[in-house]
């Protein structure tokens, strides 16, 4: 039974609820003086509060995701990602990354089984490891029917680059929990997009650090290895799109700060660049640590408000999700939009309430799709 399974909670909630039933039963037959009912009546009043809280815990995890998996839960896995602490010189323009699919990955591809690629499309794991940064993660990568096609063998699609948020333990987070290679599926059917290649990953490098997509001083190159290692791993693995008018980035919470920054700081590389329930500043917490090594200027060059009221702003479009009341992010994304100037635009999707948490995301990810589709441009036929 998974972690995050409402199996689990109703499990737990049906267990609570005949402890509290049974408490309130014995009560009355505990009520004797003497040492032994007494200790009787503390135990069942430990053990339900106990239950309480541990399904209170469980309910919130399966909300927010802290946790996707019991072994996440012990720490024995903090997911495949790890930082180099040597990385090896890069010898030429292909040798910045090295990736290996390691498998397909079986997903509802729409209303069908996703079992012919050239009908259904299909999701394969990648292990990339960056050169250049030093880090080696992994990707789920999601192939349109397109892509296996005769017809569109010379095609180079669109990448849309989707990064989750902190801490996402969970490694199937955009297939299992934001069900999106079944929603691109559902909205090609309908007629309603191109064909693209989606790259989901987490930004997560090392375990219980939030690393912000940034490169740190003496630490982890999060930045290089999405900006520069995982686009050439992708085009290098797959027929993707040379041009920055072929690349897009989107993320929820800290993976939608990401996507932004990633955008701004290489225009040369996205052209759009979609934050769902992302923050705008450059935040320094205890998940954070010393991010930018005390540097109150690296700090600004990471604060994307910063930089759009004292620098010029690239020439990327950028889809800003939030929502009016409940979102915890929502004044700095208005902000944002308030201090948004050509070249860059802005577009927005708005809902009148939405907490940050998952179901509220879910919410953002078909527009988000669409718009993605409406602003990348493939290459040949």
């Amino acid at each position: 039974m998974g972690l995050t399974s409402w199996g689990l909670l109703g499990v737990l909630s049906l267990i609570t609820a005949v402890c509290l039933a049974g408490t309130v039963w014995a009560w009355p037959r505990l009520a004797a003086a003497g040492i032994k009912t007494t200790a009787a009546r503390a135990g069942l009043l430990f053990g339900g509060q106990v239950l309480i809280v541990l399904t209170l815990l469980v309910w919130v995890n399966a909300y927010y995701l802290f946790y996707g998996t019991w072994t996440d839960l012990v720490g024995a896995a903090g997911g495949k990602a790890q930082v180099r602490q040597h990385p090896r010189p890069v010898t030429g323009p292909g040798a910045a990354a090295a990736t290996r699919v390691v498998r397909t990955v079986q997903a509802k591809l729409g209303p069908r089984d996703g079992a012919k690629p050239v009908r259904d499309g299909q999701v394969q794991h990648l292990e990339i490891s960056g050169v250049r940064s030093g880090i080696t993660s992994e990707a789920y990568v999601y192939l349109p029917p397109e892509y296996f096609q005769p017809q569109h063998a010379v095609k180079r699609f669109p990448v849309a680059l989707f990064i989750a948020g902190y801490p996402s333990r969970d490694r199937l987070v955009w297939i299992e929990k934001g069900h999106l290679p079944e929603e691109v599926a559902r909205q090609r059917a309908a007629g309603g997009i191109q064909p693209m290649i989606y790259v989901m990953m987490r930004p997560t490098v090392e375990p219980g650090w939030d690393t912000e997509c940034t490169d740190v001083p003496g630490g982890p190159k999060v930045e290089t290895f999405f900006t520069q290692d995982v686009p050439e791993a992708i085009l290098d693995t797959y027929r993707a799109a040379r041009s920055r008018q072929g690349w897009g980035v989107a993320g929820y919470s800290a993976g939608g700060y990401c996507a932004v920054k990633l955008a701004m700081l290489h225009s040369d590389r996205f052209t759009a660049a979609a934050s769902l329930a992302g923050h705008f500043h450059a935040i320094l917490d205890t998940t954070t640590r010393e991010l930018y090594d005390r540097s109150k200027q690296l700090r600004q060059d990471n604060d994307l408000l910063w930089r759009m009221r004292n620098l010029p702003q690239p020439p990327i479009s950028v889809l800003v999700a939030s929502a009016d009341v409940g979102e915890k992010t929502y004044a700095q994304a208005k902000t944002f939009m308030q201090l948004a100037r050509p070249p860059l635009l802005v577009d927005k999707v708005l809902l009148p309430t939405g907490g940050h948490n998952f179901k509220t995301f879910r919410k953002y990810i078909p527009p988000t799709i669409e718009w993605l589709s409406t602003h990348l441009r493939g290459e040949g036929q």
